[in-house]
């Protein structure tokens, strides 16, 4: 069977003369042809069997099955091939259009925290100033309670030291009172 011909169309071209392959004999072209033969008043009769001639062959019922069953198996793969190609498509579209809403989604998350960050950083820079100043306050106050700290401790050391060095001018002083009353 001729490709886009039905079966009636392939009766119809062999029965007009047409050959297996689909080609039109010299009666056929259009009109085209030289001399009786494109009228159709040629040598050859229509109805005769020329063993030579393509146009009157017939194809046998198996063969002509055969390639029908050729044709629509050609056909269903096709078209399988083109749902598979459509379903493939579909599929992937439906990927992206995914990926597409989430990356617009993240850029869009992604850029309003851009603006929150660079909003925080201009009132960072704004009151760096007092931050800058508290750090240092709270240096100081640290500082001066170390140094307290340290200076009590002195005292508390000088404090002991003057007992000490005053219990040892007082024994000294009783002893020297005890040596001098013997």
């Amino acid at each position: 069977m001729a490709w886009g011909k039905t079966k009636e169309e392939e009766e119809v071209d062999l029965e007009a003369g047409e050959g297996a392959k689909g080609k039109k004999s010299k009666k056929n072209k259009k009109g085209k042809g030289k001399g009786k033969d494109a009228e159709g008043d040629g040598d050859e009769k229509e109805g005769e069997d020329s063993k030579n001639s393509k146009h009157n062959r017939h194809r046998s019922a198996t063969i002509t099955a055969l390639m029908e069953t050729r044709q629509q198996a050609s056909d269903q793969y096709a078209q399988a091939q083109k749902a598979e190609r459509a379903y493939l498509a579909k599929k992937h579209a439906t990927a992206a259009k995914s990926n597409y809403t989430e990356t617009k989604s993240h850029f869009k998350e992604a850029f309003t925290h851009l603006a929150a960050g660079f909003k925080g950083l201009w009132h960072v820079l704004r009151t760096l100033p007092h931050i800058v100043a508290h750090r240092r306050e709270e240096g100081r106050r640290k500082a001066d309670q170390q140094k307290r700290a340290r200076a009590e401790e002195r005292m508390k050391k000088l404090e002991e030291q003057l007992a000490k060095d005053a219990e040892k001018a007082a024994e000294e002083e009783a002893a020297e009172k005890a040596a001098a009353k013997k």
